[in-house]
């Protein structure tokens, strides 16, 4: 990885110059994409997220938004506090350690930061992981094996080795491919950390997503089978 800054007007861009040679605004453009045929897939969830192929890459593009109460406010703009601490600008660096450290992440490609006064925009560009399912989607169509699970605990206990913080660790967050290898993804607000017990409470987190996922397929004690598979794991 090349990691490679520019800044045109108000608008600052990290990027990976080994795979984008000139950094445009139109990277981070939905309608761009869509404009010029390269969309070949959409998600949402609290944001919008694109897919996209260019120049023999797959892309992921995701634009940030805020979650919780005061998004009713402030749906996507964040405070500035300087430009190493926006959160794609963190979440980019973040990613290219992982990847360094071999730990199963998104490859970071770009990131754009959009300053507006007092606050910001933010978007980033990742790698595709193909062929993959959410370990939330295996539980809830009951295609999850014992394989899967233990393979999830032992994939979080090397990023917790590694002193790596996941700040919204949920069943949502850990892909699986068909080979069965495990990813996590979505490391906005993540970090390194020392000491051990954020470990736990990060585990408690995860635990509560599968206590939610329990409650809407009301299956609460398979869940917890396949819970304490995952603990073995880890």
């Amino acid at each position: 990885m090349s990691p490679s800054y520019q800044g045109i007007g108000n608008q600052h861009f990290l990027y990976d110059a080994t795979i984008i040679e000139k950094i445009t605004p139109e990277h981070f453009d939905f309608k761009a994409w869509h404009d010029a045929g390269k969309v070949v897939g959409e998600a949402r969830g609290r944001g919008r997220v694109l897919f996209v192929r260019d120049e023999g890459y797959q892309f992921v593009l995701r634009h940030y938004r805020r979650g919780g109460f005061i998004a009713k406010f402030f749906t996507d703009h964040y405070i500035w506090q300087g430009l190493q601490q926006t959160r794609a600008w963190a979440e980019w660096h973040l990613l290219k350690l992982m990847v360094e450290k071999g730990l199963p992440v998104p490859q970071p490609v770009a990131a754009r930061i959009i300053k507006s006064g007092w606050a910001y925009t933010a978007d980033l560009l990742t790698l595709t992981l193909p062929d993959c399912q959410s370990l939330a989607e295996h539980l809830q169509k009951e295609t999850c094996t014992k394989e899967m699970l233990f393979e999830a605990g032992q994939t979080i206990h090397h990023f917790h080795h590694a002193g790596i913080y996941h700040a919204d660790l949920n069943a949502h967050n850990i892909l699986i491919n068909q080979a069965g290898r495990i990813y996590l993804l979505d490391f906005d607000r993540g970090c390194q950390k020392k000491g051990e017990a954020w470990k736990k409470r990060n585990l408690s987190r995860l635990h509560r997503s599968f206590c939610k996922l329990a409650r809407e397929n009301k299956s609460t004690s398979s869940f917890e089978e396949k819970w304490g598979i995952l603990l073995q794991g880890y």
